[in-house]
């Protein structure tokens, strides 16, 4: 099987066509990878048997198969970590950027927390380009999840945030005599304890 790219509205070729290579064709589905292309392009899918003759592949009610947009990227999480037992429903802010869904009602706008395979999904609310809010799912123990979003169900950022579950219990402090200019490095020794590699220190100085 033969697949090119073409405008839709003029029919010429915008990428070099391509065969299908023999173990990623069945009686059901074939398996092949879009070319590059500028973002906004609008493109059409055109297959062939025979290299020559070739058929229209648009979207149902479309002249065209896809769209093309700006790989998004993750810049930022808000918050970054969270306790894992809390009464209220806890929202993340994502920040970045291209947050541009191929479809105006962003239906495949998926946010993942952890690994795949082992994640969990949760539809994320589109905001404007540069913010995605969505909700934190609960999970049962102090654990780092990766946080990664799609905006078109299949295409995945990786840009290696994460979400941190804390939920520390301190068994003692060590030393038990710290000096009193303030400078002792004390150690906390416990368990629940997390590290998102974007947590802030809680602690503020005694104003005078």
């Amino acid at each position: 099987m033969w697949i090119r790219f073409v405008d839709p509205e003029t029919t010429k070729q915008l990428a070099p066509a391509s065969i299908v290579k023999t173990e990623d064709l069945n009686d059901d589905e074939a398996i092949w990878f879009t070319p590059a292309l500028p973002a906004d392009t609008k493109a059409l899918i055109q297959i062939s048997l025979n290299g020559a003759d070739w058929q229209d592949v648009p979207i149902s009610g479309k002249t065209y198969s896809f769209t093309y947009f700006e790989s998004p990227h993750i810049n930022k999480l808000t918050p970054a970590f969270g306790p894992v037992k809390h009464k209220d429903e806890l929202i993340m802010d994502i920040e970045g950027k291209n947050f541009k869904c191929p479809e105006s009602t962003c239906l495949d706008l998926n946010v993942r927390f952890g690994e795949s395979g082992l994640a969990i999904y949760v539809k994320g609310q589109w905001v404007n380009e540069n913010h995605i809010r969505v909700k934190v799912p609960r999970y049962t123990k102090p654990q780092v999840l990766n946080v990664e979003l799609t905006l078109n169900g299949k295409d995945w950022t990786n840009d290696g945030l994460s979400y941190g579950y804390f939920d520390p219990f301190i068994i003692r402090a060590e030393p038990a005599l710290v000096s009193i200019d303030g400078t002792t490095k004390i150690k906390l020794i416990g368990f629940g304890f997390v590290n998102s590699g974007n947590s802030k220190s809680l602690l503020r100085s005694p104003s005078n």
